[in-house]
Order: structure tokens, then C-alpha cells, then sequence
């Protein structure tokens, strides 16, 4: 049996898609049997990130009761990837209780199954939430996004869901006006983790080389696997296994 991780932000724009993708390379690379899922029906981002091509059959045809789970995993950098099919016809298309049965076939088959759930909070992304062994949270270091996140936390809560933890992308440190005034300018760690009643699992630094690999098509641990975002996420992921 498997791992299922569900990757999830009450707000969109804080990196989730960013994290989930690059953690299923770095956990392929530790020799993993890895698949990366793309449940954001709407508005996927897994295929761009991991330069994927041409992908005829989806998830969409999978929640469609169509094709294969075979047809429709791509392998990319080293990571099996489920992705988000591109058109709107298939994402009215999918029916997303079905997503059940996919990752319980995939639970027979790999040793972590990486769940990418739409931020928010609505009846798509609360489906993989139901569906995953532990949820990891991603936020940003700033009140719109803790705040939002922190309702999603009441609504996990509320399912049984058992949320793993928080990961802080794109941390910032502190200007020097921020050090000479002692302005708060980001929200503490200690923060973060009572708004969200989790602990803080991992902290990933705000780094160019995460825009650069997205420009190149690649994941950052692979094009930059030196890079301060690519060590990050990797330490992540080797805590993960333990």
C-alpha cells in the first residue's frame, strides 16, 4: 500500500501546484515509485510545470469512465504524472467521485501518490481531501493566505481528514528596513502554525531559479538542483519517507 498525500492552500497563487510537482521528482529521485495527480479539473497546472507534450488521454477521460490508467500516465523527469486534461468540454465532463477508484488503483502500484487538489473551498477541492492518507498544506507567509487556508483547516477538520502539516513556500528574509525598525513585514513561524493548528513541516525560500526551471519546462530540482527552493523541497521530502 501506498502513501497518499492530498496537496492543498485556501488561495490559489501561493505555489501548491509548484510544490506538489516538484515533490514527486525529488521523491522519484530517492528511488520512489512516485505518481503526481492532477485533481484541479479546472484549471490543471501539472503538465505545464513538468513540460509534459501531447497528452490525448487525461484524468478527465479517466472520472468519464473512459480510457485507461495506463493511457492516460505520462512519465517526466522521473515521475509518473496524472494530469488535468485541457478542455472544458472534459472537465464538465468528469465526474469527480470517481477520483475514488483511480487512486485506490494506484494505491496497489506506487509507493506515494502525490495528490495536486484546487486551492479553495468548494466540492472539487474537498473530494481529494476525502481520498488521502494525510493533507499538507501550503501557504504563503502573509494573512490572505494563512486566513484562507485556516477556513479550509476548519472544513479538513470537520471531514476527519488528518492534516500532516504546513509547508511555507517562498519565505522571504527580512529588508534591512524590516531589521533596522523591527517592522513585521512576513508572519512568524509560530505564528503560521497557531492560526492553522499544525506544525510547520517545511519552509521553502523565495527563489528565481523556481520561475527560471517553469520557463524551461523542467522542475527545479532537477534544473537547479543546487538551488536553495530545490534543497528545500528535497529535505522535504526526505522527511516525508521517514
Amino acid at each position: 500500500m501506498s502513501k497518499v498525500y492530498a496537496i492543498t492552500s485556501g488561495k490559489g497563487g501561493v505555489g501548491k501546484t509548484t510544490i506538489a510537482a516538484n515533490l514527486g521528482v525529488s521523491l522519484s529521485r530517492m528511488h520512489k515509485k512516485t505518481a503526481v495527480v492532477d485533481a484541479d479539473l479546472a484549471m490543471g497546472g501539472v503538465a505545464t510545470i513538468l513540460g509534459l507534450g501531447k497528452t490525448p488521454v487525461t484524468l478527465h477521460e479517466l472520472l468519464a469512465g473512459k480510457g485507461s490508467i495506463e493511457k492516460a500516465t505520462y512519465s517526466t523527469q522521473g515521475v509518473n504524472v496524472l494530469p488535468s486534461g485541457p478542455t472544458i468540454t472534459g472537465f464538465l465532463n468528469a465526474d469527480p467521485n470517481k477520483l475514488k477508484g483511480v487512486v485506490n488503483k494506484l494505491n496497489k502500484t506506487y509507493d506515494y501518490v502525490i495528490i495536486d487538489s484546487p486551492p479553495g473551498l468548494n466540492k472539487y477541492s474537498l473530494i481529494p481531501l476525502r481520498n488521502a492518507d494525510e493533507v499538507l498544506l501550503v501557504v504563503t507567509p502573509d494573512l490572505p493566505a494563512v486566513q484562507a487556508t485556516a477556513k479550509l483547516r476548519s472544513v479538513i477538520k470537520a471531514l476527519n481528514a488528518n492534516v500532516k502539516g504546513v509547508i511555507v513556500n517562498r519565505s522571504k528574509k527580512p529588508s534591512f528596513f524590516a531589521r533596522l525598525t523591527g517592522a513585521k513585514e512576513f508572519m512568524s513561524d509560530e505564528d503560521i502554525e497557531r492560526r492553522l493548528k499544525a506544525d510547520i513541516l517545511g519552509i521553502i525560500p523565495e527563489d528565481p531559479a523556481v520561475i527560471e526551471s517553469m520557463n524551461v519546462k523542467k522542475s527545479v530540482v532537477v534544473h537547479k538542483p543546487k538551488s536553495p527552493a530545490s534543497k528545500a523541497i528535497s529535505a522535504l521530502a526526505k522527511d516525508l519517507t521517514k
